[in-house]
């Protein structure tokens, strides 16, 4: 009986990691209970004009792992008082214990991590050091509650396998790369078994130590692989698959349940959606993009389907990849599912991050309907020896005839073949008791001790080991040097001659690569030639042919392989890489000699720079504070100074009237007089302070309003220098990304033997504020020197993955199987961009805000900052009257003036000059004005000219001016000039020229292979017909087709045979006659045309009467 459960997601965010700290990241999510808030980042809020609404999730599980934590002495991350944090073990506690409780009652169980790289999935699942995974503890808890069994009628039995899907392909991660079948394992179905993987090594285990040593082994297996065959961890996903069996007996009956336990570890999800690679001709054919690509359209069928919006009968595309051939069972199945989204904190990868989110909410719509597995082992085994009876018998009655009369056709017989050999083999598994699996698993066991002995036998002396971007796979490879020589080279030779101690199957090995001489201890490397050029010493290439010493920490490069030179008697590569001293980042960014980042004196500089700007923001501030306190107190003094006057001269006043009162009581005229004299002098004196005092403030304000020009102009310089430096950190982030795949790109192009060549450009985009915009890095390829066009990062990534299976081809099959590609699986091939971006031109539209003509000669600066020409631009603003200029009557004071007038302007670009040759065709400009949405264009000017006069003329009236208007007339007008590349046109022509020939080249040699087959194959003899009645000696020949070999071509040599005059062989017989040039060109003609029916019967029957 089945139950329906839906597919259990839970999400998780991480800390801020170096990078995101060190561009200062905006946090953009926040989790309340099982909910996720993610917040708009403020650009993209005002960008799309919807405010900063968050968007909310809510899934069974949210979990805080992004703050609020300690690590104790050990190492382990767990919460601080009252915070939200969520440790690995309550991660463990909400998802893993209920994928081991559903595992103990029979069902089957899926948990997969899901999230692009870095953000987390493999701390989830798998976890560092002491801050172990689900993985790990799962298993730790399967021993963990059998020893705790105390039921002698119940027996466990354990199974652990472990795959890798990296490009379409499934490989074994138990089995050493050299010994797998190179294209793979293949997954099949069965109605018995299910969807099962043959031929992949299912490994018994009875203890956590023998699972954990399993799993240890498939990722130094994983490690050897992606560093032999140059793969890449983040584009592979990873399958744990652990089979628990529960075999119980009572009263003399046996009964079983078994549950299949997968842990997947998926790729990064960003190379499924990549914005800037959406649109690259190659994307999805890329066999490393199709995997997620399909599981996100198996997800996003199967909630339709649980939502009631899937169309009637939709079929779910699970064979579209082999990772959802494997998860058919988990998504939509009878297994019970878990899914772990990662995301990451920062604003930067909001993107990634709400694409995630979206896909997880899908993803628990999905249903399934879980079964408990307690199948009789005895019926399972009859039913497939049953169906492999049925497949016997099928084949071994089809004989050719009957295969075609039963419809059977020589691909479907193989096919059967090779699903009875996979159905043999499963059943001499489960034939073997779990006791002899037990004793295979051991002896390989030893096996791998003895392999980890020779391991920790060369970690005793001087070695090397690799340094990968995952983590978990840096240390893994390593290879000793004994005293005397070690050779590097490629893992495969092209003669008998024995394979380097240091095999490496990657572009830019040579057969014999360098040599390392150990000598006492001291170890050095010695490359010569082409070598040398692609051996590196701390990113430093070795000399040509001059051996170079190695120390302790050294990171040493043989083409895209990294590795840390390890000298025992000064410590362990676990140290090394603990401490922090050494890094897959640092070694990679030492590869890159010119982006190396800044030195100490540039860094010194800059803090200098940074602590002079902090300094002056600060002075600044504290003026403002000082000038604004002095003018207060001034005004204060001010005002106590005038209040004691008056305050004097009243009481003066009062004595002096009382004393006149007193004294000259008839002398009221000339008091009164008095009086009026002493109040005009006070209002005198209130009027002259009223006035000192209005402009004691206007000075304080006019102090203050310079004080806060001078402070926002200090802050301003230091939010520029911050935004400068975080600018250069992205660049530097952009070249550290871009530039080694650039190396690659072109190693693997080299081996391909490939005219190409990629190089690294950087393009700055300049704004209508006059300020450098963003600088792209991209990828331009070229051919003989000529760029043909060029990648964005997205793309490039994608074409190297295309370029690297390209290679694994070519290794298999041979060059010849990768040359002469069509366009469309082309990795090289894009429509050829002739037209080019000469330069930018800007021009300062304040002169119109001035009301005053500016005719000037701008200069056109390319996307690398270089002057390639100039272009005449004029900008005049134009009378009420239409006359050109303003007049002195219409000039007005203050631009606000202009606010709500009408305002008309003139743009006259007359020409350009002095353009650069190769680019000076077929020359056009263009520019935006104010809020037009589509650019105007200047008259293109046809030909070759490098001084192309356009005569563009535009009169743009303003009604009204408003002030936004005024804003944009204090910035500039940008003229972006183009013209069409002469030689990447030749190129294109010479291209499509090569092409051609080729496919003619190819035609001739197919004609040609196809006559020389005919004239090699014996004339099969005819049925006996009656006979015919015999021909006059007289009578024409019959008559023959064109082509044919039943009459030789009358070329030259054809005529001279028939004259008599055949050449001989030694022997005296007729030598065998060559197909002439007109029979090859007449059968290159007849094999690229159709003919009707109808002709190639008559020619066929024509063919018979001449035979």
């Amino acid at each position: 009986m089945s139950e329906e459960v839906s597919v259990a997601v839970g999400v998780r965010i991480r800390p801020f990691n170096d990078r995101e700290r060190g561009l200062n990241a905006q946090l953009c999510v926040d989790m309340d209970g099982p909910m996720t808030i993610l917040q708009n980042p403020p650009e993209l809020a005002e960008e799309s004009g919807k405010g900063k609404e968050p968007k909310k999730f809510t899934f069974d599980a949210s979990f805080w792992s992004h703050d609020g934590f300690e690590t104790d002495a050990k190492g382990y991350s767990h919460a601080v008082s009252g915070s939200k944090y969520a440790d690995q073990q309550l991660v463990f506690d909400t998802f893993g214990k209920k994928i081991l409780d559903n595992a103990w009652e029979g069902y089957h169980c899926c948990l997969f991590a899901y999230g692009q790289t870095g953000a987390g999935k493999s701390y989830s699942m798998v976890g560092y050091g002491v801050n172990k995974g689900i993985v790990p503890i799962s298993c730790e808890e399967i021993f963990r509650r059998i020893e705790a069994n105390t039921d002698k009628g119940l027996s466990y039995e354990v199974m652990v396998s472990m795959v890798e899907i990296y490009n379409e392909q499934v490989q074994d991660l138990l089995v050493a790369p050299k010994d797998r079948p190179k294209k793979g394992l293949d997954i099949r179905e069965n109605q018995q078994l299910g969807i099962y993987i043959a031929g992949v090594c299912r490994r018994a285990v009875d203890s956590y130590v023998s699972i954990e040593a399993a799993v240890d082994e498939g990722t130094t297996n994983r490690t050897v692989g992606s560093t032999l065959m140059n793969a890449t961890s983040s584009r592979a996903h990873t399958v744990l698959t652990i089979e628990f069996k529960q075999v119980s007996e009572a009263a003399g009956q046996q009964g079983q349940k078994l549950s299949l336990i997968n842990l997947v570890d998926l790729a990064g999800s960003e190379k499924a959606g990549q914005t800037g690679a959406s649109g690259d001709r190659l994307k999805e054919g890329c066999a490393i993009n199709k995997s997620l690509s399909a599981l996100g359209n198996v997800i996003e069928k199967l909630a339709d389907k649980a939502t009631g919006k899937a169309k009637p009968g939709a079929v779910v595309p699970y064979r579209d990849s082999k990772l959802t051939r494997l998860l058919q069972n988990a998504l939509g199945g009878s297994s019970k599912t878990v899914m772990i989204c990662a995301i990451s904190p920062a604003s930067s990868n909001y993107e990634e991050t709400l694409s995630t989110l979206r896909y997880a909410d899908r993803a628990k719509r999905i249903k399934n309907a879980a079964t408990i597995n307690e199948n009789p082992q005895d019926k399972l085994i009859r039913q497939l020896r049953e169906e492999n009876e049925k497949l016997r018998n099928m084949v071994s009655d089809g004989s050719p005839g009957k295969n075609e009369n039963n419809g059977i056709s020589s691909e479907e017989m193989s096919l059967k073949q090779q699903e009875i050999s996979a159905l043999e083999q499963a059943l001499m598994e489960m034939q073997k008791s779990f006791a002899e699996k037990l004793a295979d698993a051991q002896k390989q066991a030893s096996e791998q001790k003895t392999v980890k002995k020779k391991d920790k036998t060369e970690t005793n002396m001087p070695h090397i080991a690799n340094l990968n971007e995952d983590q978990l796979l840096t240390a893994k490879l390593r290879f000793g040097f004994k005293e005397g020589t070690t050779k590097v080279g490629r893992g495969t030779q092209e003669d008998d001659s024995p394979a380097p101690e240091v095999a490496l199957q990657v572009p830019g090995i040579l057969q014999e690569h360098a040599i390392i001489e150990n000598t006492g201890g001291s170890c050095t490397v010695l490359a010569k030639g082409e070598a040398a050029a692609t051996t590196f010493i701390n990113g430093v290439a070795v000399q040509d042919g001059i051996a170079a010493p190695m120390s302790h920490g050294d990171r040493v490069a043989f083409g895209q392989c990294i590795f840390v030179f390890i000298e025992p008697s000064k410590g362990k590569v676990a140290d090394l890489i603990n401490s922090g001293q050494v890094s897959y980042a640092i070694a990679r960014k030492e590869l890159q000699g010119e982006v190396s980042g800044p030195s100490e004196e540039d860094l010194k500089a800059s803090r200098e720079l940074a602590e002079e700007l902090e300094r002056k923001a600060r002075e600044a501030e504290e003026a403002k504070a000082n000038a604004k306190a002095e003018a207060e107190e001034l005004m204060r003094r001010r005002e106590d100074e005038f209040k004691a006057q008056m305050e004097a001269k009243q009481k003066l006043w009062e004595e002096e009237l009382q004393q006149r009162q007193a004294a000259e009581q008839n002398e009221q005229a000339a008091a009164e007089a008095q009086a009026r004299s002493h109040a005009e002098e006070l209002a005198r004196m209130e009027k002259e302070f009223e006035e000192r005092q209005r402009k004691a403030e206007l000075a304080a304000q006019q102090r203050i309003q310079d004080l806060e020009k001078k402070a926002q102009k200090a802050a301003a310089e230091e939010e520029g220098h911050r935004q400068h430096e975080l600018a250069m950190q992205r660049l530097e982030e952009q070249l550290m990304t871009v530039m080694p795949l650039v190396k690659e790109a072109n190693l693997i192009i080299s081996e391909l033997q490939r005219p190409h060549k990629l190089e690294t450009k950087m393009h700055c985009e300049l704004t209508a504020e006059g300020k450098s915009g963003a600088v792209n890095v991209a990828a331009a390829v070229t051919l003989n020197g000529v760029k043909l066009f060029e990648w964005s990062p997205e793309t490039l990534e994608n074409r190297v993955y295309v370029l690297r299976d390209l290679l694994q081809r070519a290794e298999e099959e041979g060059l010849e199987a990768v040359k002469d590609l069509p366009d469309e699986e082309d990795p090289l091939w894009d429509p050829i961009e002739v037209e080019r971006l000469i330069g930018v031109s800007q021009v300062l539209l304040e002169g119109v805000l001035l009301q005053v003509e500016n005719k000037v000669d701008a200069r056109i600066l390319s996307s690398e900052g270089q002057a390639v020409g100039t272009l005449k631009v004029e900008i005049i603003p134009i009378a009420k009257d239409g006359s050109l200029g303003i007049p002195d009557e219409e000039v007005v004071d203050e631009p606000e003036e202009l606010l709500g007038t009408q305002m008309k302007i003139l743009v006259h670009v007359p020409q350009a000059s002095s353009l650069p040759e190769v680019l000076a065709n077929d020359v056009r400009a263009e520019f935006n004005y104010f809020i037009d949405e589509k650019p105007h264009q200047l008259p293109t000017v046809p030909g070759h000219d490098c001084d192309p006069k356009f005569n563009y003329k535009h009169t743009f009236v303003q009604d009204p001016v408003t002030s936004r208007f005024l804003e944009y007339l204090q910035s500039k007008l940008v003229f972006r000039v183009y013209g069409k590349d002469s030689a990447a046109a030749a190129a294109a022509e010479e291209l499509q020229r090569a092409k051609a020939e080729q496919k003619a080249a190819a035609v001739a040699a197919a004609a040609q292979q196809s006559l020389k087959q005919k004239a090699e194959t014996p004339a099969q003899p005819m049925p006996a017909e009656p006979e015919a009645p015999a021909a006059d000696a007289t009578a024409p020949p019959p008559p023959t087709l064109p082509g044919t070999i039943g009459e030789p071509d009358l070329g030259l040599r054809d005529v001279a045979a028939a004259e008599g005059d055949a050449p001989s062989s030694p022997d005296g017989t007729p030598a065998k006659q060559l197909p002439s040039q007109a029979s090859i060109r007449r059968m290159a003609e007849e094999a690229t045309t159709t003919e009707p029916e109808i002709i190639q019967s008559q020619k066929k029957s024509k063919m018979c009467a001449i035979l």
